[in-house]
């Protein structure tokens, strides 16, 4: 039966404490933070499913020249898990996967993944989730939680001839490890965080290296300091320390970058004056001119970067602003008539954002499938839930408050969220829970109301932006997210006894 108002969930249970059988979806940083809740609780009747190899989500499959984090490592770490020995102030890629992988290790989460198994369908039948695998494999759940990332399915250009291109064509999150590129020509199409990264490094041993940018980008000038042996011998032996660098580092992005996307104000100012700084040190005024945005800085992802501006200077470097018109046999062909010719190309085009779960298909007894419950776009309850799908959670779901912002402390909070819920299924506190549609109505509204200041709506288009032109991130303070989500309002849900 259902609950009314304020649903007297807090009353204890009747019987024994169970045990729920729980299913994660996705092993990126967000469902090995979602595994550590859940084993760190005592909830071992537990199975994450990864369709990789290996776990890492992002850093698992990106390995591209010059890859690295934009957020400082000692912030893109677990709070209560932190690491003595990173080597630079922004990581790679390599670095990061590591330590994900070595947390999961001795949270004892890694071997409760199935590696390449990859979920395609989920179905709840009124009492169970039952999932089916790519390799025709099936499982079943009380509790299914998917943590399938944001910036998944890499997104691949259409453009006429390149069935005809002779040389090699890479996108950059499905990079070849193993390719030499010394002395190559290589083409960069796309110039947000990942092109950008690329120049530097590819400058360094290509005969040519073209950067193909559609819109320029603001880049804030932030050196990646290495960091000393002796660096990590005193945090090994004073971890208090790393605790302090942690909460510094998440005040300075949280409070001060979170605060200038949200509103107008001195942060916002400040991070543009840093910006068209380090533009200045494009010596050539034409070249300065093509790369100058249109936009305020904050309105697509910042890019964090020094040596971009004096790579693209070099002799071997060229910025092409002229659209690509179509590829040849040897190379690419712009609007001008211009052939470039390559003998590599890396496409940086981003991914299809915002998907979460899809393209898995979901659908629940009585209820939407997950494509009708999105087709007028997506959404969610305060970033963890949707309406009508019982026991069913997400971590980065819809309007998370991403950005600029480490995703470990977003999914530290959301799994610490999920878990409450989880802990009160084990005390049959309920049988079913789903968040109501009203309540879900109220805060999508309130989350629309609150988008007007933000930066996300000052003129450009970016991935922040979902199909009907609305931001899908969060419009307010990271300590709003964490006062919303530190405690579950358990009379906007639907509750099952």
């Amino acid at each position: 039966m259902g609950v009314n108002e304020n649903a007297n969930i807090e009353a204890k249970g009747t019987g024994a404490k169970r045990s729920p059988r729980v299913i994660v979806v996705g092993t990126g940083l967000s469902g090995v933070a979602m595994g550590i809740r859940l084993m760190e609780a005592g909830f071992t009747d537990l199975t994450l499913y990864e369709k990789a190899e290996d776990l890492g989500g992002t850093w698992h499959y990106n390995f591209y020249p010059g890859l690295r984090c934009d957020v400082p490592s000692y912030y893109y770490q677990y709070s209560f898990s932190p690491s003595a020995h990173w080597s630079q102030r922004f990581c790679g890629g390599p670095e990061i996967q590591k330590y994900y992988s070595d947390t999961a290790k001795k949270y004892d989460v890694y071997n409760r993944i199935k590696f390449n198994s990859e979920v395609v369908h989920s179905e709840y039948d009124g009492n169970k989730w039952h999932v089916k695998l790519a390799n025709g494999d099936t499982d079943e759940a009380d509790i299914l939680i998917a943590a399938c990332g944001i910036l998944v399915r890499p997104k691949y250009p259409e453009i006429e001839g390149m069935d005809s291109f002779e040389g090699r064509i890479l996108h950059t999150a499905r990079w070849d490890k193993d390719i030499d590129l010394t002395d190559k020509r290589v083409a960069v199409i796309g110039n947000g965080s990942t092109g950008i990264q690329m120049i530097k490094p590819l400058t360094d041993i290509c005969s040519k290296v073209y950067s193909f940018q559609r819109t320029p980008q603001w880049i804030v000038p932030i050196p990646n300091k290495k960091y000393s042996a002796l660096n990590g011998k005193v945090l090994t032996k004073f971890p208090s320390i790393s605790k302090f660098f942690y909460r510094c580092l998440s005040y300075i992005m949280e409070t001060l970058m979170g605060t200038g996307v949200i509103k107008d104000g001195w942060v916002r100012k400040m991070v543009g004056k840093a910006c068209v700084w380090n533009l200045k040190n494009v010596k050539d005024p034409e070249l300065r001119k093509r790369l100058t945005p249109d936009y305020v800085a904050m309105c697509k992802r910042l890019v964090m970067s020094s040596e971009f501006y004096p790579a693209i200077q070099k002799p071997n470097a060229e910025l092409v602003t002229e659209n690509i018109d179509r590829f040849e046999a040897k190379g690419i062909v712009t609007k001008d008539g211009k052939l470039h010719e390559v003998d590599v190309v890396a496409l940086a085009t981003g991914y299809y954002a915002g998907e979460h779960m899809m393209p898995m298909t979901m659908s629940v007894k009585d209820g939407p499938t997950l494509e009708e419950a999105w087709k007028d776009g997506v959404y969610g309850y305060r970033t963890v839930a949707m309406p009508e799908f019982q026991n069913f959670f997400m971590v980065m779901g819809p309007n998370s408050p991403v950005g600029n912002f480490s995703l470990a402390a977003i999914a530290e909070v959301q799994s610490a969220y999920i878990l409450q819920f989880v802990e009160k299924w084990a005390n049959r506190e309920f049988e079913k829970v789903s968040p109501k549609r009203d309540a879900t109505d109220r805060f999508i509204n309130d989350m629309k109301d609150n988008m007007e200041g933000t930066v996300w709506l000052t003129g450009c288009d970016s991935w922040y932006l979902d199909k009907n032109g609305v931001p899908s991130s969060w419009p307010w303070t990271a300590a709003k997210f964490r006062k919303d989500l530190k405690t579950p309002d358990y009379s906007e849900y639907e509750i099952v006894r």
